[in-house]
């Protein structure tokens, strides 16, 4: 697709940000990543795998934060959201961030150049969109 976003099988793939590094991380009640001129928004728990080890994560309730900022300039090598809902981010150092869809409210919400996303919906599942919605959580 133009925008960076291509159907695959099992879900969406987010190839614009291939190769991208991570420019800024912040942490408040979610956690965003800057990645070039798009972005990626986890407001629910998630899982941070690093160096072998896999870390539950999560903005709202301060679970691990302190392994999170060393995502910031690291280069993205993948970008997945399954049909299931599941959001897949894996680092060309071996890192990987897995944001499973939210039983209710949003999950996570991806973000490029501000024309078109992808977020997940509550249970499970993927909405994609050529507008990003101006009344989603942080915007």
């Amino acid at each position: 697709m133009e925008n960076g976003i291509e159907r695959v099988e099992d879900g969406w793939d987010v190839r614009s940000m291939r190769g991208v590094g991570v420019g800024q991380v912040i942490i408040g009640s979610m956690l965003a990543l800057h990645i070039g001129s798009n972005g990626i928004e986890v407001w629910g728990p998630a899982e941070l795998t690093a160096d072998g080890e896999t870390f539950p994560v999560h903005a709202a309730t301060r679970i691990n934060l302190g392994r999170v900022p060393k995502l910031l300039d690291q280069v993205v090598a993948e970008v997945h959201a399954a049909d299931s809902g599941v959001l897949r981010v894996r680092f060309a150092h071996g890192w990987r961030l897995d944001v499973p869809a939210a039983p209710r409210g949003l999950g996570w919400f991806v973000a490029l150049r501000g024309s078109c996303f992808l977020r997940s919906t509550p249970g499970g599942g993927v909405k994609f969109s050529d507008q990003v919605p101006s009344g989603r959580p942080g915007a």
